[in-house]
């Protein structure tokens, strides 16, 4: 299968529907580590004592995974041929960085939140500064493209292939 000159529909608005969820579970985060030390304490499991940010959590797992399956199937448009090696690399090892840690971050908060795993509540906000880490470096990749560049790859996840 050779590689798509652009994004489809269904990419572009899973990729901007991901980016909304995980800036709005950052948002409703605050107090969840207390939160999550009381449910430890009390011994809670199961459902009781959700949270919304468990829930847009869980969103973002279900919403990662079909960007996956996706992407996957579809394949996604390589970097044009004329940028330096070094950016097509540096997209390649963040743009799956970014899914492995999509993945990672709600799976360590639902071992945490539902199995009581105590290390993975740690490694939940480790896996979390990365991630915010990486979104700004994705953020900051995406607007050297539009603003320095010029050279449309950022349109790429804008407007949909024909």
């Amino acid at each position: 299968m050779s590689a798509p000159s652009e994004y489809s529909t269904a990419q572009i608005a899973l990729h901007w529907l991901t980016a909304s969820l995980l800036v709005g579970n950052w948002i409703v985060s605050d107090g969840m580590g207390r939160v999550w030390r009381a449910r430890m304490e009390s011994g809670a499991t199961g459902f009781e004592g959700n949270t919304l940010h468990v829930w847009i959590g869980s969103a973002v797992l279900a919403v990662v995974l079909v960007r996956l399956v996706l992407r996957l199937v579809n394949g996604a448009p390589p970097l044009p041929s004329d940028q330096p090696a070094i950016l097509r690399y540096g997209a390649a090892v963040s743009h799956w960085l970014l899914y492995a840690l999509m993945l990672a971050v709600p799976v360590s908060g639902a071992l945490a939140w539902y199995v009581h795993v105590r290390a993975a509540g740690g490694l939940h906000e480790t896996l979390v500064n990365l991630l915010i880490a990486l979104v700004a470096l994705h953020t900051a990749a995406a607007l050297y493209h539009r603003y320095v560049r010029r050279d449309g790859v950022l349109q790429r996840m804008v407007r949909p292939r024909a």
